[in-house]
């Protein structure tokens, strides 16, 4: 049986983010509501895309019920 993926830190997800919306990492925060930076549904299943060609498990509505870096990264460990 294949071992679990990585999962991404705090400080990828927010990179990630950051390179989605063409803002700077430094102006999202742990807790920061990543949809009042610029993320749309499209943005999310992008992101998602990637972390299941990663091979973690995410659905949008999962994201979408905490739409903050801190969420994010407790959702995907």
């Amino acid at each position: 049986m294949p071992a679990a993926p990585a999962a991404p830190t705090a400080d990828e997800i927010r990179d990630a983010v950051a390179r989605t919306v063409g803002v700077a990492a430094e102006a999202i925060a742990d807790d920061t509501n990543l949809v009042a930076v610029g993320l749309k549904s499209l943005h999310m299943m992008q992101l998602i895309n990637g972390w299941r060609r990663a091979g973690h498990r995410v659905a949008l509505k999962d994201l979408a019920a905490d739409p903050t870096v801190g969420g994010w990264s407790r959702l995907l460990s």
